[in-house]
């Protein structure tokens, strides 16, 4: 559990996940960060998505105006509407070095974010695998339901 403060904002509750996705043959996977915020601050972080091009899940994910920043292998912050709205996740998010190589490469991340309870409510109590089962199969329900918003940010990593 993480959390994210937009402009000047107090810490809202969020998850992130990290993904690496194979993607075409002979082309380099993607990094994805899917992101789940509370109800609180919802509307308002789709809000700055879409202004920053961010569109429906269907399909290939839009170029956005988005960055996401990396610093020593932590998120920093995803920075939306021309920098105008930060979100920054609070401790930072650590990566792993696989999913900063695949962002690396192609010097982007797609951006998934899902409607609050995406992620299983005994998140604590629920074994890895069966964690992912669930949070796939909610993830899912969610995209085919029209919930879920994507779009590729660019990286900025120092």
């Amino acid at each position: 559990m993480a959390s994210a403060s937009g402009e000047r904002g107090m810490p809202t509750p969020l998850l992130w996940a990290f993904v690496i996705r194979e993607s075409a043959p002979q082309s380099p996977p993607v990094a994805e960060a899917i992101l789940e915020i509370g109800p609180s601050q919802h509307a308002q972080l789709l809000e700055d998505a879409m202004a920053s091009g961010f569109t429906l899940a269907a399909g290939d994910p839009p170029p956005t105006t988005a960055e996401v920043h990396v610093h020593h292998g932590l998120l920093t912050e995803l920075s939306l509407v021309g920098g105008h709205r930060v979100w920054q996740p609070a401790p930072p998010a650590p990566l792993s070095p696989e999913w900063l190589s695949a962002a690396q490469t192609r010097d982007s991340v797609v951006v998934i974010i899902v409607p609050p309870g995406t992620w299983p409510q005994s998140l604590p109590d629920t074994a890895p695998a069966d964690l992912a089962d669930v949070f796939t199969t909610n993830l899912q329900e969610a995209r085919t339901n029209g919930l879920v918003q994507h779009g590729t940010a660019r990286l900025i990593a120092r």
